[in-house]
């Protein structure tokens, strides 16, 4: 890991510290949320608490995982970084690219060609092997969430993955060879055995857990009774809106779906 300089602070807006996926910020008031300094960020450096970082001059901002065994810090939490996806914060796609490209670093470390050690690119947001000149980009995990309507209810499922009673939409990643729609269908079909038609599209959000684009749409029930995939789904159940069960909160994009529902 190269050596950190003022320099490179200096010339830096918004620093974003990351502990796993949550996010240092000054003890927070209500509604308000404050960065750390440079000042902070480099009494990290001082104390080899820093497992990776890098910098985008060009947008303004540094950022740098820690280890898990940093000490807390007096006038700082740790939050969520969930917990910003629900605000109106200017940085919030910048943490959020943060600690993407933070999660493909840890894995982009190698070349896949020839096992050379990579290196950061200079001009792209990228990482070169100096031995083949192999590039490598960030990888984007691109995933649909459908929200089944029939009649007057929603489709919702509970994932057997997890520990919550959460119930949230079908999902399923993209496919080579597929669009968006064919997505759609063989999710439904898979998961609930549930054939599906009038697939639109609603809006998308950025997932850094680790590298996910997630694709909200809507679609109609057009035939099939619920079958569920257990090695998937533990539940799924059709629901009205007036005696839904307990759904993610604001900030997730299955949040603005039901929300949206008409």
């Amino acid at each position: 890991m190269p050596m950190i300089t003022s320099n490179i602070l200096n010339n830096c807006d918004r620093f974003f510290v990351f502990k796993g996926n949550e996010i240092l910020v000054r003890n927070p008031n209500p509604g308000t949320v404050e960065l750390p300094q440079k000042e902070v960020v480099q009494k990290f450096f001082e104390q080899n608490y820093a497992k990776d970082w890098f910098f985008e001059e060009s947008k303004g901002y540094f950022t740098v995982i820690l280890e898990e065994s940093v000490p807390a810090l007096q006038g700082f939490c740790w939050i969520s970084l969930r917990q910003l996806f629900a605000s109106s914060y200017a940085f919030t796609n910048l943490c959020s690219r943060a600690l993407a490209l933070l999660n493909w670093r840890k894995t982009a470390r190698f070349c896949g060609c020839c096992g050379g050690a990579l290196q950061d690119d200079k001009f792209e947001t990228a990482r070169i092997c100096p031995f083949c000149g192999s590039v490598f980009f960030p990888r984007i995990s691109p995933a649909v969430l459908i929200l089944a309507k029939k009649d007057d209810k929603v489709l919702l499922v509970r994932q057997n993955q997890g520990n919550t009673n959460t119930y949230t939409c079908p999902a399923g990643f993209l496919e080579h060879g597929e669009n968006i729609e064919a997505c759609a269908k063989r999710t439904i079909k898979e998961e609930c055995g549930l054939e599906v038609k009038n697939i639109k599209y609603c809006s998308s959000q950025h997932w850094p857990y680790p590298d996910q684009l997630l694709i909200g749409l809507t679609a109609e029930w057009a035939g099939g009774e619920l079958v569920l995939q257990r090695s998937e789904i533990d539940d799924a159940k059709w629901f009205s809106l007036d005696n839904l069960p307990p759904v993610p909160k604001a900030g997730s994009i299955v949040y603005e779906l039901i929300k949206n529902f008409s």
